[in-house]
């Protein structure tokens, strides 16, 4: 019989230094006028923490919404952090209209304030 693999969780240094190096893919999307792409990153990036620090994976059917509801009645998640951020995300890739000036730092507010949630420290800065 094969033995059952046992899950490394990262520690909050792992989880800091993990996110640092994608946020350099994050830069280079925004360096290349890639606001909405960048910002997609950015909800992988914290999908790939949530799944590390909770064992939660998306499931490929699953929508963002349905994703991020989930994880808030599981008590994994506070709503006041999530739900601002899933608004946000569907309304710059579904609304069809132009991304008003200020979005991608309303959205990096709530990108951070979920990483803090999800890591218990500060984002590395963007």
């Amino acid at each position: 019989m094969a033995k059952k693999e046992i899950k490394k969780y990262w520690s909050q240094k792992e989880m800091r230094s993990f996110t640092a190096r994608k946020l350099d893919t994050v830069r280079l999307l925004l360096g290349a006028g890639m606001q909405k792409e960048a910002m997609v990153y950015m909800l992988q990036i914290a999908a790939w923490l949530i799944e590390n620090k909770h064992d939660v994976k998306k499931a490929p059917s699953a929508t963002v919404k349905e994703y991020f509801t989930d994880l808030v009645k599981n008590g994994k998640l506070p709503p006041q952090n999530a739900h601002p951020i899933v608004h946000l995300i569907e309304e710059v890739l579904y609304s069809h209209h132009p991304m008003p000036p200020n979005t991608f730092e309303q959205y990096k507010e709530r990108w951070s304030a979920l990483y803090t949630d999800v890591v218990g420290e500060q984002p590395p800065g963007i």
